[in-house]
């Protein structure tokens, strides 16, 4: 009797979903880590080395922008390559970055002509040497913004805004680009 109380406490609901769950988490561990995947930011680490320095070139019409995506790219290496941005003397690389055009296009007026919607475009390149091999990358990137007729501040940090929003998307490009790059 105490035997067949067991085998239905083992056979019931719970335990069979218990059972399913570690099962299920035992085959993705083996599935991601033992097939080897490595996420692209990890090549592009290995590429770029866990010192780097970030050289800017300002845009010259934009130059508060271009200093912001600097931050950007600097936010970039720690958190997403994983290396520590240091002063030029320390760096195992120089990653060189040029703001080379931001430009606005209007998408959108109201009935008196007036423009509403912008679109920023924002050109990036980036270069850097590994192995003794240069590698650039030119990047372009987009992003929409509101304009307010009553209030250009609301503008002004509306553009901004989209210009970060547009160079991160180049951004993501370069990472992609440098895992794939510099993995062969």
């Amino acid at each position: 009797m105490k035997h067949s109380r067991l085998i239905l406490y083992v056979l019931s609901k719970k335990s069979v979903i218990n059972i399913i769950y570690i099962l299920s988490i035992f085959y993705n561990g083996i599935f991601y880590f033992g097939c080897g995947y490595k996420p692209m930011s990890y090549f592009a680490n290995k590429a770029l080395g866990d010192k780097v320095y970030v050289k800017l070139k300002i845009n010259l019409e934009n130059p508060e922008e271009s200093v912001r995506i600097k931050d950007m790219i600097n936010e970039a290496i720690s958190s997403r390559f994983h290396s520590r941005v240091v002063n030029q003397n320390e760096a195992d690389s120089i990653l060189e970055v040029d703001v080379v055009s931001i430009k606005d296009a209007i998408i959108a007026t109201n009935a008196q002509g007036f423009a509403t919607f912008y679109r920023v475009y924002v050109q990036v390149t980036y270069s850097f040497t590994h192995n003794n091999r240069t590698f650039n990358f030119s990047n372009p990137g987009y992003y929409d913004y509101a304009a307010s007729i009553t209030n250009p501040i609301t503008t002004y940090n509306n553009r901004s805004n989209a210009i970060i929003e547009a160079a991160k998307q180049g951004l993501d490009r370069f990472i992609s680009q440098v895992g794939y790059s510099t993995s062969f």
